[in-house]
């Protein structure tokens, strides 16, 4: 994967040099033109990341990092299942990589809504790394929040790749007919999602029915903050795709930009 080199080695240059480059000062190869070098700034300036100051065509322009991260999402998936007996799974997988030597942990969250009636398991996957092993520090599951940490021993080489994720698995958590959504959430609409923290060159959220369900007025919809009581103001969803199966729908996102990403849906009946 060139792009991802190229995005890391401009990463590494520009954390080298008090988060400043000019155009003479970027890391140039042979190996990589100056069409990928550019399509790669671009790519951080998506994954906002950087400020480009002055115009790319004319060779004179210099480029200030804004954000310091410490890792970068080459793919980001989460992937929901709801099942006849309205039990849920949802998944977290990602595949990153290091943008920082000496980085000790990684610590990975996911929140859902306060329902009594759900109860709540997790599963933490086996994570991998390059170098080094990762051990499971710390796992708390509460009744709105599972909350994992990662140790890294050692700590992180900058550029190596690391894979990591969790599960939530939660009972008597899904409604068939909209009746029963208002009864049960005070709304004939539900809703999932995902929420990009880190600079992501792609994330995918997939949503998984019965083979009974059906439903009807589906959305993607952003939103740069989420408020638990007041209304949602949604922001646009650049370079995305919603694919609309019988019994699926996928949202895939290319380099989004941080926030909180959900499918919303009705049941037809």
């Amino acid at each position: 994967m060139k792009k991802p080199k190229v995005i890391l080695g401009l990463i590494k240059s520009l954390l080298e040099n008090n988060g400043h480059l000019t155009s003479r000062e970027l890391p140039r190869s042979k190996k990589v033109s100056t069409n990928q070098l550019y399509k790669a700034i671009l790519t951080l300036s998506k994954l906002g990341l950087i400020q480009i100051d002055g115009e790319l065509s004319n060779n004179r322009f210099e480029l200030h990092l804004v954000r310091e991260p410490q890792f970068l999402n080459l793919e980001q998936k989460v992937k929901v299942i709801f099942y006849e007996d309205k039990s849920k799974t949802k998944s977290f997988k990602f595949h990153t990589v290091a943008l920082k030597n000496s980085i000790a942990s990684i610590e990975d969250s996911s929140y859902w809504s306060i329902d009594d009636k759900v109860k709540t398991k997790l599963k933490v996957y086996k994570p991998k790394r390059e170098f080094g092993k990762i051990v499971v520090e710390k796992i708390e599951l509460g009744v709105q929040k599972a909350y994992i940490k990662l140790t890294l021993n050692p700590p992180t080489r900058a550029g190596e790749k690391i894979i990591h994720g969790f599960k939530v698995i939660q009972s008597n958590y899904f409604t068939f007919t909209q009746k029963e959504t208002i009864e049960r959430y005070g709304d004939p609409e539900m809703m999932d999602g995902l929420s990009v923290m880190q600079p992501t060159l792609l994330a995918t959220l997939e949503i998984r029915f019965p083979e009974s369900y059906r439903f009807i007025d589906v959305k993607a919809e952003k939103y740069d903050l989420v408020i638990i009581d007041g209304p949602q103001i949604p922001s646009p969803i650049r370079d995305h795709r919603l694919i609309i199966e019988r019994n699926r729908i996928i949202l895939k996102l290319v380099y989004p930009s941080f926030g909180y990403y959900f499918i919303s849906w009705k049941a037809a009946q």
